[in-house]
């Protein structure tokens, strides 16, 4: 897709996934099916649509909420370019008060949201509620006990960037940890799947791209990841990003 400008640089990256948060949703999403065909999948917190529309174009049926009207609007400028009106929709919403009724989506997405909202309690159980009995439930947040405890330390200090604030409608940032983490998922009606994380080298997108280290940094991280999971190792969770799959449950 041919591009110009920085704000369409931003759209390319989202939709080649590049973040490191939505590879690991793909992967995780992956495990409990081979394929992303005739899937339903709702993602909270969407932002300029770059997951939907990679994922429509891989044969789901996708719908992307977000805060932003600016962001679903370019959402829905990147699904009518890309010919895919009819697989994805975008909807201006908030995640604390969701417009679906209970139980109704097959499968629900939420990657570096809960962290902005209000009330993450609240948020994460507008998710849990839209979701169906035995649909699955994915959602990754930033992890404090990482190699991110440092960008936190200068965020607090100087503030987020401009072009974090042009994206994000909340100005809030609660960072996680593995500890407040399981808390939200004790829950009776979720079976938690797996927790996991990535990106043991966090380096701000930005400063990535223009030491052009991103591909150094991710292999980098998928190798030393591996090795932690194969070998149960409680470093493991301590990637920047916190990954949960999980399946809703009968009460």
């Amino acid at each position: 897709m041919a591009t110009k400008g920085a704000a369409f640089d931003l759209v390319d990256w989202k939709l080649r996934l590049s973040d490191p948060w939505y590879q690991l949703v793909v992967k995780m999403l992956l495990s409990v099916a081979p394929t992303f065909d005739g899937r339903e999948i709702l993602e909270i917190g969407c932002g300029v649509g770059g997951f939907c529309v990679n994922v429509a174009q891989r044969g789901a049926k996708v719908v992307g909420v977000d805060l932003s009207p600016r962001a679903v609007r370019k959402g829905r400028d990147l699904a009518k370019q890309l010919g895919l009106e009819r697989r994805v929709d975008f909807l201006v919403a908030d995640a604390l008060h969701l417009p679906f009724r209970d139980g109704v989506k097959e499968t629900v997405v939420c990657c570096e949201v809960l962290e902005h909202v209000p009330d993450h309690k609240k948020g994460f159980s507008e998710l849990v509620r839209v979701t169906k009995k035995s649909g699955y439930l994915c959602l990754t947040v930033p992890n404090l006990v990482s190699s991110l405890l440092f960008e936190v330390i200068i965020l607090r200090l100087v503030g987020q960037p401009g072009y974090v604030k042009q994206q994000v409608c909340v100005e809030k940032e609660d960072v996680f940890d593995v500890f407040k983490l399981r808390r939200l998922l004790d829950r009776k009606d979720l079976r938690v799947m797996k927790v996991t994380s990535a990106n043991f080298f966090h380096v701000p997108p930005r400063v990535k791209r223009a030491l052009k280290a991103g591909r150094v940094l991710q292999t980098a991280s998928e190798r030393i990841g591996s090795c932690f999971e194969t070998h149960n190792l409680p470093f493991r969770l301590m990637g920047a990003n916190l990954g949960v799959l999980a399946r809703k449950e009968c009460c």
